[in-house]
C-alpha cells in the first residue's frame, strides 16, 4: 500500500523561548483493505422511552417547534433519513397497552427500569415527527425481561411494524441483558447466563415470526453493555442461532457511571485525552470483529459520556463535545455501522437539548441546547456525501510535547466512483483538546505524488475550512460552528463562515489554524452545496405545511426488503493509489484508564 506523509513540526511556548521537535505522520494514500463505509446518516440519536413525552409532546399535533427545529439541523446535513433510538431499560421493564390513551403513564425518576404503559400515540409521534423533519428511520426496543408475556411484545411490534413501515430500522429485543442478575430481574434464578438468554431471545423471536407479516422483520441484539464478553455470547451459540434473521450487531458502552450519586472517576481531562477515546473504542473488539465478519452491521446503540444523566462538570462541556466526535469517528473506522448518542429527561446533564421549565409552553423558545448536539452538527457535515459514503481513518496525530494526546486527526476517503476507483481522501477532521491557543498547519504539494482528476489539493490547490470554536473546554455557552451559534428555538443564527485558502498545492504550501481548544473540516473536495439550514418551522402546532400528512399511515411490514440478511447495507473497499501530502503544523502548546458501564 502507498502511504502519503504529513509532516508535522511542534512548537511549544513556555516561560522559555520555544523548542522546536518534527515528527512524520504517515497515512493511507488509499483506502486500506476491509475498510468500511459509513452513511452519512452514521450519527442518530437514541431516546429513553419513559420520558419522550417530556421531550416530544403528548401527541402528534404538540411536538414541540424547537424540537422540530433542532432535529432539522441535523437532518439537513445528510443525505439519508435521520437515524433514532427508542427504547432503553424503561420500554425493557414496561408494557404497551394498546387501548391507552395517554402517551405515557407513569412516573419519570432517574432510576433504572421503572415500569411504565404506554400506548400507540407515541408511535404516532415519532412517526409525525420523522416526517416533520424529512424522514426518519427508527430502532424501536422490545421487552426481553418480561419473557413470561410475550404477547405484550408481540403486539407491540405487530403494531410499530404497522404504523412505521419503511421508517423501521429494526427492533432490538432486550436491553443490557447481562444485568439482569445483578439488577433483580430474574428473581430466583441465582445467575443469569449467555444460554438463559439465548433460550428467552429464541423464546420471543419465534412468538414475532409466529406473525405472518412479521417474517423478514429486522432484528437487532444482544445490545449488552457490561459484563458478559462478546465474543464468547457470539461463538457460544447466539451468532450460530440467530445470525440468518440479524440486521445489527447491537452493543451500548458508556465510560463511566454516575447512577450511585458519587463522583466519577475520571474528571474532563480523561475525556479530553485522545489515547483514551482509542482505549475506549477497542472495547468487546473480539467480539465486533467476528459479528464484521459474519457480514452483519456493527451498531453503537447507546452511549454518552458518563451514564445515568451524566455529570456536572464533564458531560455539559466542550470537552465532552469534542470528546464525542472523536469517539464517533474512532467507532466509525473500527468498522461500526452506526452509533446512537442518548439523551434523557429534561435537566438531565449530558442532554443535547432541553425545553424550558414544565410548566411553559414547550411551543415557546428558551431551550437550552446541550454541548453535545453540536457534535451531530459536525459529524453529519463531515461526512455528508449524496454519491455513496465515506471510510473513516485515525492517521494517529502526534501532539505537542506540553500537552500529551491532545491531537486527534482522522482522514475521510470518498466512495469510488467509476471514473476513478481508488479514491486518496478528500477531507480532514482535527480536534485539538489543548486549550492555550491554535495549531497551525501548511499543506504543501508532494512532487511525486499521481494526483486525482476530478478535484482536491493536489489539481486545484484549494481547500475549504469549518471550524467549531468555544471560549474554553470547560464552557457549554457561545459554541459556533461555521460562524453560528443554536439560539433556543433551536435556529442556527448569523452567517455561514466557511474560510477558503488557496495555494495549498504549490511549492510553498498554504497555512489553516485549528482553534484550541476546537475541531475543524478541512474540505479538499469542497462542502457540499446541498447542505443548508433548515428553515424555521411554521404552521399551526408547531406543522410544517409542507411535511408529509401520512404520520399516522399503516404501511405493511412485508414492505421491509430481507436483503439485509446478507450484509447488503455494509461495503467494503480495497484499493491503491500513488498519492502523496505534506502538511506541517506549527502547535502552540492531559492520561487516564478508562472503565465500563451501562446506564441510560
Amino acid at each position: 500500500m502507498s502511504r502519503g506523509f504529513l509532516l508535522f513540526t511542534l512548537v511549544s511556548f513556555l516561560v522559555t523561548p520555544y523548542v522546536t521537535a518534527q515528527v512524520n505522520l504517515t497515512y493511507p494514500s488509499n483506502v486500506p483493505d476491509g475498510v468500511v463505509y459509513v452513511d452519512d446518516n452514521y450519527f442518530g440519536i437514541s431516546w429513553e422511552l419513559q420520558v419522550v413525552n417530556l421531550i416530544m409532546g403528548n401527541s402528534p399535533d404538540a411536538i414541540p417547534v424547537p424540537l422540530q427545529n433542532y432535529l432539522k439541523n441535523v437532518r439537513a446535513r445528510m443525505s439519508n433519513p435521520l437515524r433514532m433510538r427508542i427504547g432503553g431499560n424503561s420500554l425493557d421493564n414496561s408494557y404497551y397497552v394498546p387501548t391507552q390513551v395517554p402517551m405515557i403513564n407513569g412516573t419519570v425518576d432517574n432510576v433504572n427500569y421503572t415500569p411504565i404503559t404506554y400506548g400507540p400515540i407515541f408511535l404516532d409521534t415519532i412517526v409525525r415527527l420523522g416526517d416533520i423533519i424529512g424522514g426518519s428511520q427508527w430502532d424501536v426496543g422490545l421487552g426481553l425481561i418480561h419473557v413470561a408475556d410475550g404477547n405484550n411484545t408481540v403486539n407491540l411490534a405487530v403494531t410499530a411494524a404497522q404504523k412505521l413501515g419503511n421508517r423501521l430500522d429494526a427492533f432490538l429485543l432486550g436491553n443490557e441483558p447481562d444485568l439482569y442478575s445483578s439488577h433483580g430481574l430474574r428473581p430466583g434464578q441465582a445467575n443469569y447466563t449467555v444460554q438463559n438468554y439465548i433460550d428467552d431471545y429464541a423464546n420471543i423471536l419465534g412468538q414475532i415470526h409466529s406473525i405472518p407479516e412479521l417474517v423478514n422483520v429486522p432484528m437487532g441484539g444482544p445490545t449488552i453493555c457490561c459484563f458478559w464478553d462478546l465474543y464468547t455470547l457470539l461463538t457460544n451459540g447466539y451468532l450460530g442461532a440467530f445470525r440468518a434473521y440479524l440486521k445489527y450487531l447491537t452493543i451500548q458502552h458508556y465510560p463511566q457511571n454516575n447512577c450511585f450519586n458519587t463522583t466519577p472517576t475520571f474528571d474532563l481531562g480523561y475525556f479530553t485525552n485522545h489515547a483514551n477515546v482509542v482505549g475506549l473504542s477497542t472495547w468487546n473488539i473480539q467480539g465486533v470483529q467476528v459479528a464484521q465478519q459474519a457480514g452483519l452491521n456493527v451498531s453503537m446503540s447507546e452511549f454518552n459520556s458518563v451514564s445515568c444523566g451524566g455529570y456536572p462538570g464533564v458531560s455539559n462541556t466542550f470537552g465532552a463535545l469534542l470528546w464525542t466526535i472523536d469517539y464517533v469517528l474512532q467507532l466509525a473506522s473500527l468498522g461500526y455501522t452506526s452509533a446512537y448518542i442518548h439523551t434523557r429527561e429534561p435537566g438531565v446533564t449530558y442532554n443535547l437539548f432541553d425545553p424550558p421549565a414544565a410548566n411553559l409552553d414547550q411551543n415557546t423558545p428558551g431551550w437550552t441546547t446541550g454541548a453535545p448536539y453540536h457534535s451531530l452538527l459536525f459529524v453529519t457535515e463531515a461526512l455528508h456525501s449524496a454519491a455513496g459514503g465515506m471510510a473513516v481513518v485515525d492517521v494517529q496525530a502526534p501532539s505537542p510535547t506540553t500537552a500529551a494526546n491532545s491531537v486527534a486527526a482522522y482522514a475521510l476517503y470518498p466512495t469510488p466512483n467509476p471514473s476513478i476507483a481508488r479514491m486518496p481522501p478528500t477531507r480532514f477532521v482535527i480536534i485539538n483538546y489543548a486549550a492555550n491557543g491554535p495549531l497551525n498547519f501548511t499543506f504543501n504539494q508532494n512532487n511525486t505524488g499521481v494526483y486525482p482528476t476530478t478535484g482536491g489539493i493536489m489539481s486545484i490547490g484549494t481547500v475549504t475550512v469549518k471550524q467549531l470554536t468555544a471560549a474554553s473546554l470547560t464552557t457549554n455557552a457561545n459554541i459556533t460552528w461555521a460562524g453560528q451559534v443554536v439560539d433556543g428555538g433551536g435556529n442556527m443564527q448569523g452567517a455561514v463562515t466557511n474560510t477558503t485558502v488557496t495555494g495549498c498545492g504549490g511549492a510553498t504550501g498554504c497555512t489553516i489554524s485549528v482553534p484550541g481548544p476546537g475541531a475543524v473540516v478541512v474540505y479538499l473536495d469542497g462542502p457540499d452545496s446541498s447542505i443548508s439550514n433548515a428553515p424555521s418551522t411554521a404552521g399551526p402546532n408547531g406543522a410544517d405545511p409542507s411535511a408529509s400528512e401520512t404520520s399516522t399511515d399503516e404501511v405493511p411490514a412485508a414492505s421491509f426488503d430481507p436483503g439485509y440478511l446478507n450484509g447488503k447495507a455494509r461495503h467494503r473497499f480495497s484499493g491503491k493509489l500513488e498519492l502523496g501530502w505534506t502538511c506541517t503544523i506549527w502547535a502552540i502548546g492531559t492520561f487516564f484508564f478508562f472503565s465500563s458501564w451501562s446506564g441510560w
